[in-house]
């Protein structure tokens, strides 16, 4: 487990970072037109929040795509974007 737990003098969790706060998992690029697929064991059983965040500015000329996040179990997939971004991962 990750995360911080705090026991109270009998010996009960009283605080866990890992069912009260988001914890970050992972931070990473894809590319332009690019995929990438990650598993990630610490993942099962718990809640999963992904974002996405353009290195760049949008183009005036074109139009930009996001890139398509889906979390399946324990392993994040992205695709289809036509801008770079990097992907947060976090769990609770």
């Amino acid at each position: 487990m990750y995360g911080m737990n705090v026991f109270n003098s009998a010996g009960a969790l009283t605080y866990s970072t890992s069912d009260v706060t988001w914890n970050q998992v992972d931070f990473f690029f894809v590319s332009g037109g690019g995929s990438a697929s990650n598993s990630y064991p610490v993942l099962s059983g718990k809640e999963v929040l992904t974002a996405q965040m353009f290195i760049n500015s949008p183009p005036s000329d074109r139009r930009a795509l996001a890139h398509t996040i889906t979390v399946s179990g324990t392993t994040v997939s992205v695709s289809g974007g036509s801008e770079a971004v990097y992907v947060l991962v976090l769990m609770r």
